[in-house]
């Protein structure tokens, strides 16, 4: 591209695998920065995370991270120093790093008393892949196979975090008009989604939210899925399309504490 809004920016793909997906109750176990400094030198910084909790055998076997694996790491507080250093002024690049990876270093950083840094911009590939309209699915690995990425060990931060920093160059590439305008407005325009049909949909966050987090919805057609892959459908079509996933959101292992699951149990019976 004749223009490039990161030049002369620090720029870090970020990953992160964690013991389960609510940010509030679970943790970091594994987390990498994967990129380059405002002259060009390389970073990667990344490490296995003691969680000081056990590790569900269901999250396991995501991305194969054991109990063993963390035992001898350190605690995420001793990590924050050097990741305040590396993040603070940069542009984070991530795939679904909005919605999952930043919440979970929120909560790590609220726990341990320390205020976040604060990037230059946060770039999401996945919103970036929705906005450019580009076909379906829309996962990490099937964006990369799409673009010619070649992703080995999926599910391991460092790994992830290198394949969402490619894959956003190779989103550049496939649709360079969005990209020819600063940084801030790049922001901008991924923050916009009224008027748009992409699969973000509009006025989501206008929407009543059943839980806390705002991962459900109350939409004029039921219970909307607003998070993972099935976002944008109702509950209702969860069941019909999907039953196991249900089993999951319900399960213990899944994304809500027994207060939203036992909600959700009552307005299924009813």
């Amino acid at each position: 591209m004749a223009y490039d809004p990161l030049a002369g920016c620090r720029v870090l793909g970020f990953d992160l695998e964690t013991t389960g997906l609510q940010s509030r109750t679970h943790r970091i176990i594994q987390f990498a920065l994967v990129g380059s400094d405002e002259d060009g030198n390389a970073i990667r910084f990344e490490s296995l995370v003691n969680p000081q909790r056990t590790i569900p055998s269901d999250s396991t076997r995501v991305h194969g991270i054991t109990d063993d694996d963390v035992k001898d790491a350190d605690t995420f507080q001793t990590f924050i120093d050097d990741l305040d250093a590396l993040m603070e002024g940069a542009v984070i690049v991530g795939h679904n790093v909005k919605v999952f990876d930043w919440p979970f270093i929120g909560d790590e950083y609220l726990r341990s008393g320390r205020e976040l840094p604060t990037p230059k911009a946060i770039v999401d590939t996945l919103q970036v892949a929705r906005k450019l309209k580009v076909p379906r699915p829309h996962t990490l690995g099937a964006l990369c196979h799409r673009f010619g990425i070649d992703l080995v060990n999926a599910h391991d931060a460092g790994a992830d975090a290198a394949a969402s920093l490619l894959l956003l160059w190779k989103l550049m590439e496939f649709d360079p008009a969005p990209f020819k305008r600063p940084l801030e407005d790049i922001q901008v325009w991924l923050s916009t989604t009224a008027g748009n049909n992409d699969e973000l949909g509009p006025g989501y966050d206008d929407l009543e939210p059943f839980d806390a987090d705002g991962k459900v919805r109350v939409g004029p057609d039921g219970l909307l899925i607003v998070f993972g892959k099935h976002r944008g459908r109702t509950l209702q079509e969860v069941i019909d399309m999907d039953p196991g996933y249900l089993d999951w959101m319900l399960s213990p292992n899944g994304p809500f504490d027994e207060v939203i699951r036992s909600k959700l149990r009552d307005r299924l019976s009813n």
